[in-house]
């Protein structure tokens, strides 16, 4: 018979648990399709394996899946604009493409390389069957 601390630890599917980090080597169902019709649409909302995520689909028809909050100020992106390449924050205006790289930073100097650094938590996703796997 199990104790209550062996099933907790076999239950548990978040980041870092033995069985989240297991479920993570595979391709799961993470959305329909259907649910990112078109380009630069509004975002969704996707809880996944105890975490808060966002897809959204760019403007070349790519589904990006990214943790919910931005890296700078944890704001939450599903409130942010889908527009041209990526998903914008609406805190500080920070886009982030598909892949999780950030690509423009409005209140950095033109010349300021610091947005090379900066990554959002990505995913990569597939379509298949009319299923957005990650």
């Amino acid at each position: 018979m199990r104790t209550t601390v062996e099933s907790e630890h076999q239950v548990h599917v978040g980041p870092g648990t033995p069985v989240g980090e297991y479920l993570r080597r595979f391709w799961l169902p993470a959305l329909l399709s259907t649910e990112v019709p078109q380009p630069d649409g509004p975002p969704v909302r996707v809880p996944l394996l105890g975490e808060r995520l966002v897809a959204f689909r760019d403007s070349s028809g790519a589904v990006g899946l990214l943790e919910a909050r931005c890296p700078h100020r944890h704001a939450n992106l599903f409130w942010g604009r889908n527009e041209e390449g990526g998903i914008r924050c609406v805190y500080h205006g920070w886009k982030f493409s598909a892949t999780g790289q950030c690509l423009e930073q409005p209140a950095e100097p033109e010349n300021s390389r610091f947005k090379e650094r900066v990554r959002a938590v990505a995913y990569e996703t597939r379509e298949a069957a009319g299923i957005v796997w990650a």
